[in-house]
């Protein structure tokens, strides 16, 4: 049964996007500049979406921020998911500018306001996520044993209210925990009980490879379950990191495969070019490109090709150059522009070609 969770859950539309089901699990950020800030986020929906985002969630604090998610709507190639707190008003604005979905947040929108944004919900078939997490319940620590009990009590509330109003057809769900552990076992009781989608993250995880790890603890059990429909790596980042954070984990898990996968070695004293500055340069030139291939970028022979040798395009470094290899087999020795130039070309190749494939 654990292996069809995610399948089982119902189909939510979110623009052009199918949350739920056997749909592919998405990937979605949140922009971490003002939204009235309308030619920046738009800027930052169109690098997103190069990147492979599929979903972008803007927090509305105000009454700027709700007059310019028309205009964001308007130009982003993406759905866009308003976040609100406390104001039914904002709620049914953001609703009313075009937006695909709007999340919640039951521990500070009172019962009434909250079936006034179902009602004007309903009439524009928008998408609502519950959104509950550690912050809206004051009653417990982390490691209470109650605090399971706390999340689902809030919750079973929330989504009476919405069949109450015939409309829970549409209604994504999060259980969100500062605590990996809870944040697990939170998901995981959901996904046996309910037929929505869930929408998996833990909150405040940290900066780089601190939230990174701390994420992954929960997330990846969890999807390697059948568990989870929609992912948000939580980091005090940019988006951009958070969606290439997404986008490694997904593909390392073999639940995406348009993404091109970058390895490189750690490198030891065998090492005599800039590995770290190169596997940077190539990281920043796949973020906007597709394809099912894998690029290598070794220290010294010995990794590459010998170790990298499944990789379909790579360099090996040499004293003060590199050597390509692809597929094990070695090919031109180069200086590093050259090598990069080189990389560039095979890389605009492979991305055609896996386009053509599928």
């Amino acid at each position: 049964m654990e292996n069809n969770l995610r399948s089982r859950t119902n189909k939510v539309k979110i623009k052009d996007k199918i949350l739920g089901g056997s749909n592919q699990v998405l990937i979605q950020t949140m922009s971490k500049t003002k939204t009235s800030l309308i030619d920046e986020n738009i800027a930052l929906c169109d690098d997103l979406y190069k990147r492979g985002c599929d979903l972008l969630r803007l927090s509305v604090l105000d009454e700027e921020d709700a007059k310019a998610l028309s205009y964001i709507v308007d130009q982003s190639k993406m759905p866009i998911i308003a976040d609100i707190h406390f104001s039914k008003n904002l709620a049914i604005k953001a609703i009313e500018s075009g937006v695909a979905k709007i999340r919640i947040n039951p521990g500070n929108m009172k019962k009434d306001d909250l079936k006034e944004v179902i009602h004007v919900a309903k009439i524009y078939n928008v998408a609502i996520r519950i959104g509950i997490n550690s912050g809206c319940l004051d009653t417990y620590r982390e490691k209470d044993p109650k605090a399971m009990n706390s999340y689902f009590s809030l919750l079973d509330q929330t989504i009476n209210i919405f069949k109450e109003n015939d409309y829970d057809q549409n209604l994504v769900l999060a259980l969100k925990s500062t605590d990996p552990e809870l944040t697990y076992n939170l998901y995981r009781s959901a996904a046996n009980i309910y037929k929505y989608p869930l929408h998996l993250g833990v909150t405040e995880t940290g900066y780089g490879i601190m939230g990174m790890a701390r994420t992954c603890s929960a997330l990846v059990p969890l999807l390697k379950e059948g568990i989870g429909n929609t992912i948000r790596i939580t980091l005090t980042d940019s988006p951009q990191e958070e969606v290439e954070a997404c986008k490694s984990l997904l593909t390392s898990l073999g639940l995406r495969n348009e993404f091109p996968t970058l390895i490189s070695c750690p490198t030891c004293g065998r090492t005599k070019v800039d590995v770290s500055l190169l596997v940077r340069k190539v990281q920043d030139l796949i973020a906007h490109t597709r394809g099912d291939f894998k690029v290598a970028i070794m220290g010294c022979p010995v990794n590459g090709p010998g170790e990298a040798k499944n990789a379909d395009i790579g360099l090996a470094g040499l004293n003060d150059s590199f050597m390509i290899f692809e597929k094990g087999e070695k090919g031109p020795i180069l200086k590093e522009e050259e090598a990069f130039t080189y990389l560039k070309k095979k890389i605009a190749i492979l991305s055609k070609r896996s386009h053509i494939v599928k």
